[in-house]
């Protein structure tokens, strides 16, 4: 979603619409959505035409998004330690929101000085390094008195809160309708989904659910609140994903190679090396290289000039006709 959002204000120059894109990507239902989004057509065909077409909504809107963001990560199982910790770890990343750019980036910034390394000393370094993650993450929550993570308490509380303000009235078994500041919404406790489609997506109880639960369990209500709750946010499946403990590499004299290992001579690799400084950065995307914004002195926004800027258009048309 960052990343379309850059390139939106790097090749369109709009960064007067970048609070409807937002808004329509973070946006539950569909009906909301189309608000949104429709905004941004008026404003600029060419740019609703990107995210259309070319990007394809299913890739940054919340309510497009065909199937559950939750368990729709590809975890893959391997005998190798590194690798299926690694995999942990970057699920983990997603799951709890931590992950801002591709997990391939993320590594990298933490290996800027290392990379410089000769291969064996870059591979004890990646070692260590999430050997160290890995340890702060399991010790981080360990005490923790609560069921779910601190940010989705947070959540559960606030949705809490707002549900207590709800009126519930019962339709059949496990079915409620809601209403309350102006908002009228079904809750399907059977199937744990609402018509504001914030329960389905984030398997947390909406407040529309929470007021729900409350008539439904009564004095059993602060417990029922976390078996409606994924067992994605609890602390336990945090902690699980950080179990696998990694251990240094031994002393060379402590290793046991098989002996055709030992005896095979393997070649140098069958490529021209080219003449000059070698690289040692990367070249940065489109959209990466964050620039200096320029803000309008007319309407005070970012991602045009005075020279562009419509209400200086729309006055200049403004006294013509006059």
């Amino acid at each position: 979603m960052r990343h379309f959002a850059e390139n939106l204000r790097k090749n369109f120059r709009c960064g007067d619409l970048l609070h409807h894109y937002y808004s329509a990507a973070k946006a539950y239902k569909i009906d909301e959505f189309n608000d949104h989004f429709q905004q941004i057509k008026l404003n600029d065909v060419r740019v609703a035409k990107y995210l259309e077409e070319d990007v394809g909504f299913h890739k940054w809107s919340r309510a497009h998004f065909p199937g559950n963001r939750l368990l729709d990560f590809p975890v893959q199982t391997s005998k190798k330690v590194f690798h299926t910790s690694f995999k942990m770890f970057q699920t983990s990343l997603k799951m709890y929101e931590v992950l801002t750019t591709n997990i391939a980036e993320s590594v990298n910034s933490m290996f800027l000085l290392e990379r410089e390394f000769s291969i064996t000393a870059l591979f004890d370094a990646i070692n260590r390094r999430f050997a160290q993650k890995f340890h702060e993450r399991r010790m981080q929550f360990l005490d923790t008195p609560t069921i779910c993570v601190p940010s989705v308490e947070k959540k559960i509380n606030k949705n809490a809160t707002f549900g207590n303000k709800l009126l519930v009235h019962p339709i059949r078994q496990q079915d409620f309708s809601i209403t309350g500041h102006g908002v009228v919404a079904k809750v399907d406790l059977h199937n744990r989904t609402c018509s504001c489609r914030e329960f389905d997506l984030d398997k947390i109880p909406c407040p529309h659910a929470m007021a729900t639960l409350r008539v439904e369990f009564g004095d059993q209500y602060g417990t029922s609140i976390y078996d409606y709750t994924s067992d994605f946010y609890y602390i336990d499946t945090y902690v699980n994903a950080y179990v696998i403990e990694i251990n240094p590499v031994p002393s060379e004299e402590c290793w046991d190679v098989p002996p055709e290992l030992v005896e095979r001579k393997i070649p140098p690799p069958s490529c021209e090396i080219q003449l000059g400084r070698r690289k040692t950065k990367r070249i940065p995307a489109s959209g990466e290289v964050k620039k200096k914004q320029n803000r309008c002195s007319m309407c005070k926004r970012t991602g045009h000039k005075r020279t562009t800027c419509k209400k200086r258009t729309e006055g200049t048309s403004n006294s013509v006709v006059a």
